[in-house]
């Protein structure tokens, strides 16, 4: 189930969505120049633990967590010179590829390195910046671990660079509970860590998801004049008989 923004996302962060198929932080340009992360690199192994943590007080079974690394940067030559120029930059030993999608050239890669795996996607958008993703996804909790350490390496990688990044990640289970029990579970394992504070809520008849600023999940982003640093999301999968939980930090990486 996509996430449902009540915002409207600028015509580049919809493009980037379709083409990895991800839910992430609105994007534009100016939102992706490069800088120093707002969320220290550092941060990432910690922060995913807590989210870890957060889904093994909630859920059952398929433990699994997402990071994705994005940003962009000015193009100085043609997309294939600043494909391989980032890969290089990014120290990522596979070679991308290019393909035709949705009516524009872009790169791809993925590099399988037990225990987790990296998905890449670059492409150039009409202002002329190089748009990118790194999309880390692992089962289980030593996964979780390596894939946090190769994350925290691309941010460092990119920003001796001078390359922007940024990153988010979500942690996943299931439960065998209803869509309501089970978001209260996850609602209880938050309180259990702190104070957190509703921002945005979905829900239909399948699906809820809140977002939230909390007082222990660190930085976030710009939401309703606070700072969104958690996102929760319950999805019944009533074909399954089980409930996915999502537990994502600043907003979910990816589908739930």
């Amino acid at each position: 189930m996509r996430l449902v923004r009540r915002t409207k996302t600028p015509a580049i962060g919809l493009l980037l969505l379709a083409l990895c198929g991800a839910v992430a932080v609105a994007w534009s340009s100016d939102a992706w120049k490069p800088a120093p992360s707002p969320i220290a690199p550092s941060e990432v192994a910690k922060r995913l633990q807590m989210l870890w943590v957060l889904a093994e007080l909630s859920g059952e079974r398929k433990f699994s967590s997402t990071i994705m690394v994005q940003g962009s940067f000015p193009a100085e030559d043609g997309l294939p010179a600043e494909a391989e120029r980032w890969r290089r930059e990014a120290g990522i030993a596979t070679a991308l590829e290019p393909r035709q999608e949705r009516g524009r050239e872009v790169y791809r890669g993925a590099y399988n390195t037990a225990p987790y795996q990296g998905d890449v996607l670059l492409f150039q958008e009409n202002d002329g910046r190089v748009y990118y993703t790194v999309k880390l996804s692992a089962e289980a909790k030593g996964g979780m671990v390596r894939s946090a350490e190769e994350a925290e390496r691309l941010l460092r990688q990119l920003g001796q660079a001078g390359i922007g990044s940024d990153w988010n990640a979500t942690v996943r289970t299931a439960t065998g509970a209803s869509l309501t029990e089970g978001f209260a579970a996850a609602e209880q394992a938050l309180e259990e860590w702190g104070t957190a504070v509703p921002l945005d809520r979905y829900e239909d008849d399948r699906t809820i998801s809140i977002t939230y600023e909390t007082d222990y999940m660190g930085a976030g982003v710009a939401m309703k004049g606070r700072q969104a640093n958690l996102q929760v999301a319950a999805h019944e999968d009533r074909e399954r008989g089980e409930t996915r939980l999502s537990f994502g930090t600043p907003l979910i990486a990816g589908e739930y």
